[in-house]
């Protein structure tokens, strides 16, 4: 692949040019698991397989509601590949934030990292008759895990990913971020992969990386920021490795010594 038009693009753009065996990491109970450009583009895929056998549609939403980790990755281009649009939220706000959003961007699914965001989501569920089921990333009770949501799409037609991932053009609809809602309620920002492609490939030229280079990444992916600088970190083969938490910084940079990060003032 010689370019990336669309953001789903990107993985395959490293692997044919940086294949590397850590492409994303993160902290499982205290130790790093790690991810090579294969093991995301599988992932992927299989996102991509089950969410057809639950009957997305290209256009149909989708939340991720979670702290960063190599699995929002997984699902963020698993959607896009299949024409799906994804709608990151803040793990932070309220149920009546996330009411509101849920009903005004008429969310099919929700993707939670752990019990706390299942609840918070669970409570609302009631009241977003667009919203058929939750998954979570983390082992919850009363709630789908991510690994039974995978098996969902075995045995599942790759050829129909490939055909929809060839009909998806740059100027699609590829995601819905919410702003903070400091003036009323949120208000959604669509965005196309061309909007945000064209981002990353005016960034790569001013970010000093290579692919021999690790990465430490803990702003959070559901801001475009953050989520800018991930891509161009895919594009350049850069191993990524996601912090626990804010508070975990210090320790997790003497961990991974990465050559990079970016913040932003606090």
């Amino acid at each position: 692949m010689k370019d990336y038009t669309r953001l789903f693009d990107v993985i395959y753009y490293q692997k044919e040019n940086y294949h590397q065996s850590v492409a994303f990491a993160g902290k499982v109970k205290g130790e790093w698991k790690k991810y090579s450009t294969q093991d995301i583009i599988d992932g992927a895929n299989r996102v991509s397989l089950s969410l057809l056998k639950l009957g997305v549609k290209p256009g149909d939403k989708i939340a991720i509601v979670s702290n960063n980790r190599p699995e929002w990755n997984m699902v963020d281009l698993g959607m896009l590949q299949i024409g799906a649009v994804n709608v990151p939220v803040y793990p932070t706000i309220s149920e009546h934030e996330y009411k509101f959003i849920f009903n005004n961007a008429e969310l099919k699914y929700a993707f939670v990292s752990d019990k706390n965001l299942f609840d918070k989501i669970s409570n609302i569920k009631s009241e977003v008759p667009s919203l058929l089921e939750i998954f979570s990333f983390e082992k919850v009770d009363g709630c789908k895990q991510f690994s039974e949501f995978l098996a969902t799409g075995d045995g599942g037609n790759m050829e129909e990913v490939e055909k929809l991932k060839a009909s998806i053009d740059p100027e699609s609809l590829a995601t819905i971020i919410y702003t903070s809602g400091t003036t009323g309620d949120p208000k959604g920002v669509m965005l196309s992969h061309r909007n945000i492609v064209s981002n990353v490939k005016a960034v790569r030229p001013i970010l000093p990386l290579n692919e021999t280079q690790q990465v430490l990444s803990f702003l959070p992916l559901c801001h475009i920021f953050e989520r800018v600088v991930v891509y161009v970190y895919i594009t350049y083969g850069v191993s990524v490795y996601y912090a626990e938490s804010i508070d975990t910084v210090a320790d997790n940079l003497k961990e991974v010594k990465p050559h990079f990060f970016t913040t932003v003032p606090r």
